[in-house]
């Protein structure tokens, strides 16, 4: 996918206004193949580090070349926005982390949107305390949905909290019938 998507940024209107020099995480979820990563660029610790739930053993092979461009166009865009800063790219190295595995073949965007909230450039074991289990990813997963519906932004908050009152009384329609039989 990542040869149809165009990741150069420097011209793009929304971006223009974006200030990264006090940045030290830049992070990048990509999805390759229904599977999400996130690629994050640490200007502190000087590393690339690639975060995959499912600890792909081939991120040479599947993930390394689109992650390798992915970053060239994060150098490209910040060396615009650093030109009073030195970053010197040559000294990053990879860093590939080796301690999570998801329990499932669904969750992975989950844990992207996890990373983004929570990764501070070092494992962190709460960061997956207890995400083996299922029943948590799923809370997270409605909590997130929760605060996207509930947030005073989004446009359509009234029209949906509206279908789902109808939703809840239909259902609630439906048991009381069902305990009169």
């Amino acid at each position: 996918y990542y040869d149809k998507v165009d990741l150069d940024i420097t011209n793009k209107e929304w971006a223009k206004n974006l200030s990264f020099t006090e940045c030290n995480l830049w992070f990048f979820p990509y999805c390759n193949n229904k599977h999400y990563i996130m690629i994050c660029v640490n200007i502190k610790a000087e590393r690339f580090e690639v975060l995959d739930s499912l600890r792909h053993k081939d991120f040479e092979k599947t993930y390394k070349s689109m992650a390798e461009r992915v970053v060239q166009y994060a150098i490209n865009y910040m060396k615009t926005q650093f030109a009073d800063k030195t970053v010197r790219w040559e000294r990053f190295s990879w860093f590939k982390l080796e301690k999570v595995t998801q329990p499932d073949q669904i969750s992975c965007g989950m844990y992207v949107i996890r990373w983004m909230r929570h990764w501070e450039g070092k494992y962190n074991s709460s960061l997956t305390k207890d995400w083996k289990r299922i029943d948590l990813i799923n809370e997270e997963r409605e909590c997130l949905m929760l605060d996207i519906i509930l947030d005073e932004e989004n446009l359509e908050r009234e029209r949906i909290m509206k279908e789902a009152t109808k939703y809840c009384n239909m259902k609630n329609k439906k048991k009381e019938l069902k305990g009169r039989k």
